[in-house]
C-alpha cells in the first residue's frame, strides 16, 4: 500500500511547527489561508491553490499565517522516492491534480491496483508541473547567512550594499559576488522576493495593506500595490479575496 494515510488540517490562527523530519513522503495542500515552509536551505511560501511535495527524511518546520485549511497525504518511503521528485516541490494545484486528490479523499476511495494507478497518474502529473517561484534561497556564508537572517527578521530594513558590507566585515564586491554565487540572486532581487513573500504572510494573517505596505518600508501604499500587482498579476484585496474562496 503505497498511500498510508490521509489527514485534514484546519488551524483557526496562525500556528508554527518546529522543524521536524519522517520517513514518509508528504504532500500536502492549502485550500484556504497561506503556508511558508523552510527546508532544503530556503523558504517557500504556500498560498491558497498550491500544493507541496516533502520527501522522506526531509528536515522542514512550516508556519500558518492566520487561519488555514487544507489537507495532508503520507506515502510510503519505497513509492515516494521511486516516483516523486527527490527535492522539495511546490506547484498550482492543476485541475487534474485536484480531480485525483478528490478521488482519493472521499468515503470510499478507489482500492488496491485502481488506486495504485490513480496514484501513478498523480505522480506523473505533479512531476510535470512548473515549480512555483515563491521561493526564497539563503546563502551559505555564515556572514551572508547572518545577513539574510537580520532581513527576514526586519525586512522594513534599508541598508543599502555599502553598509551591509560594513556591517558584515566584507568587501563590497565580494559580497555582491558571493551573494550571487549562493543564492542565483542578486541583493536587490533577494529583498524584493523577500517582502513579497513577507506581504503575502501579513496580509493572509489580518493585517491592512497599508499597515503591511509601511511594515515593509515602502514609501506610499500605491508603490507598494502597483509592485504587488506587477509580482503577482492582482492586487493585494483581489490576493485577500482569491483566499478566502
Amino acid at each position: 500500500m503505497s498511500l498510508l494515510e490521509i489527514r485534514p488540517i484546519a488551524h483557526p490562527a496562525s500556528r508554527e511547527q518546529v522543524p521536524h523530519q519522517h520517513a514518509q513522503g508528504q504532500l500536502f495542500t492549502v485550500k484556504s489561508g497561506v503556508v511558508s515552509i523552510e527546508a532544503g536551505g530556503g523558504r517557500w511560501l504556500m498560498p491558497t491553490g498550491c500544493i507541496g511535495w516533502v520527501p522522506p527524511y526531509e528536515a522542514h518546520g512550516a508556519h500558518m499565517h492566520g487561519s488555514m485549511a487544507g489537507m495532508s497525504l503520507y506515502f510510503t518511503e519505497t513509492w515516494s522516492r521511486a516516483s516523486m521528485p527527490a527535492a522539495l516541490k511546490v506547484v498550482r494545484l492543476s485541475p487534474l491534480l485536484a480531480a485525483l486528490l478528490d478521488t482519493l479523499a472521499r468515503a470510499e476511495p478507489p482500492a488496491g491496483p485502481a488506486r495504485e494507478h490513480y496514484l501513478a497518474v498523480f505522480a506523473d502529473d505533479f512531476t510535470r508541473q512548473p515549480a512555483q517561484t515563491l521561493f526564497l534561497p539563503m546563502p551559505q556564508e555564515p556572514r551572508l547567512l547572518r545577513m539574510a537572517a537580520a532581513l527576514l527578521a526586519t525586512p522594513d530594513d534599508n541598508t543599502g550594499l555599502d553598509g551591509w558590507a560594513g556591517r558584515i566585515g566584507m568587501a563590497r564586491r565580494t559580497l555582491t559576488r558571493r551573494f550571487q554565487a549562493d543564492t542565483g540572486w542578486s541583493l536587490t532581487q533577494w529583498r524584493q522576493q523577500l517582502r513579497m513573500l513577507t506581504a503575502m504572510e501579513r496580509l493572509a494573517a489580518g493585517e491592512s495593506v497599508t499597515a503591511v505596505a509601511l511594515g515593509l518600508g515602502y514609501t506610499s501604499v500605491s508603490s507598494f500595490i502597483a509592485l504587488f500587482r506587477r509580482y503577482t498579476g492582482m492586487t493585494p484585496r483581489a490576493y485577500l479575496a482569491a483566499g478566502r474562496d
